[in-house]
């Protein structure tokens, strides 16, 4: 078993000293190697190894006696490894040593967008404030929650405008950040990715596109109306083909208010009957809330061209790219000038269809707790902010209210 100790060589001077660090192990194998570390010898524990409990060193004695401790569970780790692979020598302990004290910097392999941003936080720890790579990490943090929940793989290819609307919106949607908070995570991935493109990790460069914008201001994301989704609805693809399912699995959640991630729900193994009234009965994935929908005549029509069955899912970025397609030929009119006059149909993408359904039930005048127990908003503010519709849209939805028709 190898020996572990902490030592100054000179013990006689009054100016402080370099510790050292000592290791011993079987045959004769011995490597001292300085750590960068200095107290003067009548401030040292023999000993105990560490730094002296004195007033005069107060201010840096739990400094160096923690970064001490660290080192030699460092050391033991390397060669627990070593021994393992059966590499233990004085060269190989020294050379992890060197790494560990960065005097030898070794270039890691970075394949995957994570892999290089992992890295460039923590090379960000030597050069930015602590609170600034803090930042990066939960960046991170919500990327990685963003891909489990909404299906949505994270790559360089897929940091692109579709990803943009799409993460946003579940930002906004889900996390329930304001467009400030926001616009500091879009702000950072758009550095992660122009870092990784002059590094040469990639050359996708998805995040430079003009509108992936770094949000100041509230964001606007469209709804389509009835009249729009009918429109979609009458499109003639050949059954089953990728956009016929795209359409349709779209339609599901346009009529049920649903996440993407709970369309593969929406099957007939998930109807149940209540007085006479086919519903779906489903556990919500991101709230895990049950909720009963009543089914919509547009979706009956859906299921029954399939015996009964659900359209096969389709992969979430295939969705969202094929729903521009899809909505471009529906004759999705309009240019949406909060995004810089973009066509309407450029923007339509699979959370579009859970934001029509919020919106066109309030238009129709369906109780707003009602909309939120199906699409599972957990407040009403967040709800309100989520729903389109302007004050001309109000008005009407309000003008048949008993309060304004009382003599």
């Amino acid at each position: 078993m190898a020996s572990i100790k902490f030592f100054i060589r000179n013990k006689t001077t009054s100016d402080q000293t370099s510790i050292s660090l000592k290791v011993l192990w079987p045959i004769k194998n011995e490597l001292i190697y300085s750590i960068g570390l200095k107290v003067a010898p009548r401030n040292w524990d023999i000993k105990n190894q560490q730094v002296r409990n004195k007033v005069e060193v107060s201010n840096i004695k739990d400094l160096i006696n923690n970064k001490l401790i660290k080192i030699k569970s460092f050391v033991k780790e390397v060669i627990t490894k070593l021994e393992t692979e059966g590499q233990l020598t004085k060269e190989n302990l020294k050379y992890e040593l060197d790494v560990y004290f960065d005097k030898i910097i070794v270039e890691k392999k970075v394949e995957t967008f994570y892999e290089y941003v992992d890295l460039l936080v923590e090379n960000s720890k030597k050069r930015v404030a602590k609170v600034t790579w803090q930042t990066y990490k939960r960046t991170l943090e919500l990327l990685k929650d963003f891909e489990k929940s909404e299906n949505y793989k994270i790559s360089f290819k897929s940091i692109n405008i579709d990803f943009y609307f799409s993460f946003v919106e579940y930002l906004g949607d889900v996390q329930e950040m304001s467009s400030n908070t926001i616009g500091k995570q879009i702000k950072n991935i758009k550095m992660f990715m122009n870092s990784a493109n002059e590094d040469g990790y990639t050359d996708f460069s998805g995040h430079k596109h003009k509108h992936f914008k770094v949000l100041r201001e509230d964001s606007y994301q469209i709804y389509l109306n009835d009249d729009e989704l009918s429109a979609m609805g009458k499109l003639e693809y050949e059954i089953d083909s990728v956009k016929d399912r795209v359409r349709d699995l779209f339609l599901l959640g346009a009529y049920t208010g649903q996440r993407i991630s709970d369309w593969k729900k929406l099957s007939k193994e998930n109807i149940v009957i209540y007085d006479g009234t086919s519903c779906f009965k489903l556990k919500q994935t991101k709230t895990n809330a049950d909720v009963i929908i009543p089914i919509h005549p547009v979706i009956k029509k859906i299921l029954a061209k399939r015996e009964g069955n659900a359209p096969k899912f389709v992969n979430e970025q295939d969705i969202n790219v094929e729903l521009k397609k899809i909505a471009e030929e529906a004759k999705i009119k309009g240019n949406v000038t909060e995004k810089g006059n973009v066509p309407k149909y450029e923007l339509v993408s699979s959370h579009t269809a859970r934001r029509s359904f919020c919106t066109n039930a309030y238009k129709e005048g369906m109780d707003t707790l009602a909309i939120m127990q199906l699409s599972g908003h957990k407040t009403e503010k967040s709800f309100l902010t989520y729903i389109k519709i302007d004050n001309e849209e109000f008005a009407t939805r309000i003008a048949n209210h008993k309060f304004f028709n009382k003599e």
